[in-house]
């Protein structure tokens, strides 16, 4: 125990040291010798955890699933630009959020930190002696998680793979020791292949474990998450039958089903919401992750008075895509309805609903999201590996291969069956095309609000996205995100442009980003 203190010592001076980032780990006597602390080690220094914030900080504000909720007086001392800056894709965004008051805000940072503690770990692991087993999964672990670090990071700071694979991603750091050199950003095709030599490595590592080690509900990361994250990857990379096949072997993997939707009651008189987040509460939960305040802080906290308004609500678009006639169960169970009551498109005051879902909140009628001792944000889902699946397989038919898109079309039912009522009426969908904008549109629904639609939205295109905005009582700004603005690719950071005189900023926007005011 006195030797993992110091260890964990060593380590916090290594990720809060210099503070570029990238700071050197230096070997110790004191280093543990076990297996089993260094994978205590990993728990405490490269994962995602509940109570380790600035991950996906307001990324939820950039795409159509949020709309503005109707103007209410913020709090005293509440400051409305630290919700703006990023919902109007402003490309001085950190600026204005800082200078609001949020000056815990760097996504880059909090990455590098996560990465720098599976670099040690990895590093640190060679030179133990232990059980083989032990020493594979912390390796498999460390590797899982530094893949899945690097996928997030070139998503949000880099093109999408499949319009410019060749443009600069992001720097890649692949152990804790010194740098001879201040890092240059390597292009999303270099940072694309490190993510899968990682994840690979992490699979062959996974698949030599007892079957029993392969996956456990245990918040640790798992064969059926890296390949879950290997069919996301290839998605994105658009090798089609790689992907497809990835998700499949989720879907085949006994420890997870579908969670059915009727079998969770729901009163509209009186809603009651569950953590789809959970491995108590869904049997489709293969790993949970995040927290709480990075997944609603910027659509939530902004209040007035003693009850809270948000500043968001879930979009109108997104509304309308489940589908009511057919009693789309999603709908009600997923996205959460707060006590604010609003004016609907049909002229209906009904609850608004919230620009968030899915997640732990309280029993009350302001339904507060709440954090605390195993309650997560995020989690990847079985159902993702279905939409994986069809996607693929929709693409490979529109290639000419038939059985693929009634492959397809198979198992989009198959999961549509499990979020409607007992008469769902099966989808027979021929035209490629059509198949295909379908399954789009059944991924938005399937998975709102946990961190798909801003990064399928850049895969699909980078459409125009319009957002409104109230300045104040009587007026409305609606800013424009062009087709293929360069605001689908965020800034980074300043002070990660001061700390590394290597890093080459994106293309920016013009600043401000100008919208188009009229009074209402």
């Amino acid at each position: 125990m006195k030797q993992q203190i110091i260890f964990i010592f060593i380590i916090s001076l290594i990720l809060g040291g210099c503070g570029d980032f990238l700071e050197p780990k230096s070997k110790s006597e004191f280093v543990p010798k076990d297996a089993n602390s260094m994978n205590e080690l990993l728990l405490g220094e490269a994962y995602p955890r509940n109570d380790v914030p600035g991950l996906n900080i307001f990324l939820y504000l950039l795409d159509d699933d949020v709309a503005p909720a109707p103007y209410q007086e913020p709090n005293t001392g509440a400051n409305a630009n630290a919700w703006w800056a990023p919902y109007s894709w402003q490309s001085n965004m950190y600026e204005v959020m800082e200078t609001a008051g949020l000056t815990t805000l760097n996504i880059y940072k909090s990455y590098y930190t996560l990465i720098l503690g599976a670099n040690a770990v990895l590093d640190y692991i060679v030179d133990i002696n232990d059980d083989v087993n032990t020493i594979n999964s912390v390796k498999a672990q460390a590797l899982a998680l530094r893949g899945y670090f690097y996928f997030n990071l070139v998503n949000i700071f880099g093109a999408p793979y499949n319009s410019d694979k060749m443009a600069l991603g992001v720097p890649l750091k692949l152990n804790s020791g010194i740098e001879e050199s201040e890092l240059k950003r390597n292009t999303v095709e270099e940072v694309y292949s490190q993510i899968l030599d990682d994840l690979l490595e992490a699979e062959r590592l996974y698949q030599s474990l007892p079957t029993d080690q392969q996956w456990q509900a245990n918040w640790r990361t798992s064969l059926p998450m890296v390949q879950l994250l290997l069919s996301r990857v290839y998605l994105y990379m658009e090798q089609w039958e790689k992907a497809a096949t990835y998700a499949n072997n989720v879907i085949q993997n006994g420890n997870f089903r579908l969670l059915d939707l009727k079998t969770i009651d729901f009163n509209p008189d009186s809603p009651s919401y569950i953590n789809y987040h959970s491995y108590t509460n869904s049997p489709e939960v293969i790993w949970v992750y995040g927290n709480m305040n990075d997944f609603t802080n910027y659509v939530y906290n902004a209040s007035s008075g003693k009850e809270n308004r948000p500043f968001f609500r879930a979009s109108e678009e997104l509304m309308k895509s489940f589908d009511e006639t057919a009693g789309d169960l999603r709908k009600d169970r997923y996205i959460i309805r707060s006590s604010y009551e609003i004016t609907n498109a049909n002229n209906e005051v009904e609850a608004m609903p919230s620009a968030f879902g899915k997640v732990n909140v309280s029993s009350s009628r302001y339904y507060q999201p709440r954090g605390g001792t195993g309650i997560f944000s995020r989690s990847f889902r079985l159902s993702e590996a279905y939409l994986n699946f069809c996607e693929a397989n929709a693409m490979l038919n529109k290639a000419g291969n038939a059985n693929a898109g009634t492959e397809a079309l198979r198992l989009l039912n198959e999961l549509r069956t499990y979020r409607f009522p007992s008469d769902y009426q099966e989808k027979n969908i021929s035209d490629p095309d059509e198949l295909i904008t379908f399954i789009h549109d059944e991924r938005r629904r399937e998975l709102c609000f946990e961190d798909h639609r801003w990064f399928d939205l850049r895969r699909w295109g980078m459409k125009e996205i319009k957002h409104t905005w109230f300045p104040d009582a009587t007026s409305t700004i609606v800013y424009t995100l062009q087709e293929n603005d360069p605001g689908y690719t965020l800034p980074l950071p300043p002070d990660a442009l001061e700390l590394n005189n290597l890093l080459e900023q994106n293309p920016l926007a013009p600043s401000p980003r100008n919208g188009s005011l009229t009074s209402n």
